[in-house]
């Protein structure tokens, strides 16, 4: 029997390039933590699509102001000034670690690294940029150089000659999984030591800057030890290469701080951010920079796009922090956060198949492995545990790839997140574990 659903389905691929590999669900409507099908059943949205929908959906108040400025004025390119424009820039320097104080607008996160890696190159003269194995930057030529997650672009030998030259990559700090075989505990921060190497052998002592994602969300939620990020403040010190956070993922309070860096109290030379800005209602992204690194990028036409500094971006960016704020969301993604992070722990002391359990606030992982020993990644298991939690109503995000050989389940819910959804989403998780258990004998 055809029905409506199955026309739908087919139709999206017939006329949809099928990117992502979407699964065979219509979603209808959104309310608060909720997505909500065609046939009315609801989904636990723990992955605030792509970590973006920073408020949950449909928020009256963030859709009221959106709305009301789509009736007074929305298509204003980057070659005039809004009051919208400057009143975002002054609340993004005041709320962006200190010192860092002028501000370009983008649609994308990717469009926003591949401005701080034009500014880090142009500013510095040029020079090697380095980022990281499992980090991910974005999908445009140079955001996608940057990435270290192994991307189609960069496997596919006919595409792959589409990134620019100068780039390195260097081992992150997957603690879990050390490239190094070290203990954390008495590592010394080895990976570092390897990227000093690095720096004097591989790029000539030339590096126009290092950039990094705080907390790596893509690459599996890898959270760095301590001290780890004041180290490399200082090896760019060292070798006066700039520092780059990309915060695009771990900014806007998703780790429980309003930019994940304040929690190791270091201070990037330029800061990126993005997804949840807006609060996922409009694209939207931003780059913050010094002083002195702002006054050389001005009046030079070296990046931007037709909606850069879009008013509509603008005030739904503004609206979405003045909530944040207001509502002490940042601290509830602390707390809720932690919260989740223990319940996780629960049931990896539960389940053999959990070898590992990491995050900062609202940005949480867990690992699938054949066993706890081993640390053999489970990528069965991530496949059938990802389409079950699906099944009965929970949405998230797997992290998988068999050349990474690491299987993470990531859990970036909005900011609204309550404890009785955590208790919610365990309890889909654990029966979700319960189910595939039974089929592939993992418990």
């Amino acid at each position: 029997m055809i029905t409506l659903n199955n026309t739908v389905i087919a139709e999206d691929k017939a006329y949809n390039m099928q990117v992502y590999s979407p699964e065979e669900i219509i979603f209808k409507q959104a309310d608060g933590m909720y997505l909500i099908d065609d046939q009315g059943k609801k989904y636990l949205d723990f992955s605030a699509q792509f970590s973006a929908c920073s408020l949950g959906h449909n928020n009256k108040e963030l859709i009221d102001a959106i709305s009301s400025q789509m009736k007074k004025i929305v298509s204003v390119t980057s070659m005039f000034v809004t009051q919208e424009r400057v009143q975002l820039a002054k609340t993004l320097t005041d709320l962006a670690p200190y010192g860092l104080t002028k501000v370009l607008m983008g649609c994308t996160g990717s469009d926003a690294n591949e401005f701080a890696l034009k500014t880090a190159k142009y500013y510095k003269g040029g020079g090697k940029i380095i980022s990281f194995w499992r980090g991910f930057h974005g999908s445009t030529a140079g955001s996608a150089a940057a990435t270290g997650k192994s991307e189609t672009i960069q496997e596919n030998p006919h595409i792959a000659e589409l990134l620019p030259r100068g780039f390195l990559h260097t081992s992150p700090p997957y603690c879990y999984r050390c490239d190094f075989g070290k203990n954390p505990h008495h590592c010394e921060l080895q990976c570092l030591k390897y990227l000093e190497q690095q720096i004097l052998n591989d790029s000539s002592n030339n590096v126009a800057a290092i950039i990094t994602e705080p907390v790596f969300a893509a690459g599996g939620v890898i959270v760095p030890p301590n001290g780890y990020l004041k180290e490399l403040r200082r090896i760019c010190d060292r070798f006066n290469a700039l520092l780059i956070f990309d915060e695009v993922v771990t900014g806007i309070g998703r780790t429980g701080a309003m930019f994940a860096c304040e929690h190791w109290e270091v201070i990037p030379d330029i800061l990126v951010t993005g997804k949840a800005l807006t609060g996922g209602y409009v694209p939207g992204s931003a780059v913050i920079t010094t002083k002195e690194i702002g006054d050389v990028m001005d009046k030079l036409t070296l990046h931007g796009h037709t909606h850069s500094f879009y008013p509509l971006m603008c005030t739904a960016a503004s609206k979405n922090l003045e909530i944040i704020q207001r509502d002490g969301l940042v601290e509830n993604s602390r707390i809720v956060g932690a919260y989740l992070n223990k319940r996780l722990k629960e049931l990896q002391t539960k389940y053999d198949v959990i070898g590992d359990v990491r995050g900062m606030g609202l940005l949480q992982g867990f690992e699938l492995v054949k066993n706890k020993k081993t640390k053999q990644a489970n990528f069965e298991l991530g496949d059938m545990l990802f389409k079950e939690m699906l099944k009965k109503g929970l949405v998230t995000e797997l992290e998988s790839r068999k050349n990474l050989n690491n299987v993470v389940i990531v859990l970036h819910p909005p900011l609204i997140t309550s404890k009785k959804d955590v208790d919610r989403c365990i309890q889909i998780i654990d029966a979700s574990i319960e189910a595939c258990s039974t089929n592939i004998h993992y418990k």
